[in-house]
């Protein structure tokens, strides 16, 4: 059975309502001459960081089924065996990070991921991991 484990969708909202809010702006320079050119280099800019992370928390997803488990991002893909997998590492703090370590790859995932509890048990579990 597969299982996908997301970042959590308030993220890519919030992405999308920063960038509708920096293409308005970026809109409102256009139509006013006296405004400098650095003005529109900067909006556009944070017009482009947003849409990129739209596109980021779109794309990126964790794939675990009989398998191993696969981490799709944004511009990478990388399957694990679950034989493969030597290490889980677990970083405490505000935002706890995750470190799934095999011999030739690392994956990376946060607490920002659904379920991730979840996934973090399911990958120890087919990894036989204690």
């Amino acid at each position: 059975m597969e299982r996908v484990f997301r970042p959590l969708p308030v993220l890519g909202v919030a992405m999308a309502v920063a960038a509708a809010f920096w293409l308005s702006v970026f809109v409102f320079l256009v139509k006013n001459p006296a405004v400098p050119l650095s003005s529109f280099v900067k909006a556009a800019f944070f017009v482009v960081m947003f849409v990129g992370s739209v596109a980021y928390y779109s794309r990126t997803a964790i794939v675990v089924d009989s398998g191993g488990v696969t981490y799709r991002g944004l511009t990478r893909t990388v399957h694990f065996a679950f034989d493969d997998i030597q290490r889980l590492q677990v970083v405490p703090g505000l935002i706890t990070l995750y470190i799934v370590q095999s011999g030739r790859h690392a994956m990376y995932f946060s607490s920002f991921f659904t379920r991730h509890r979840e996934l973090l048990a399911l990958l120890k579990e087919r990894a036989d991991l204690s």
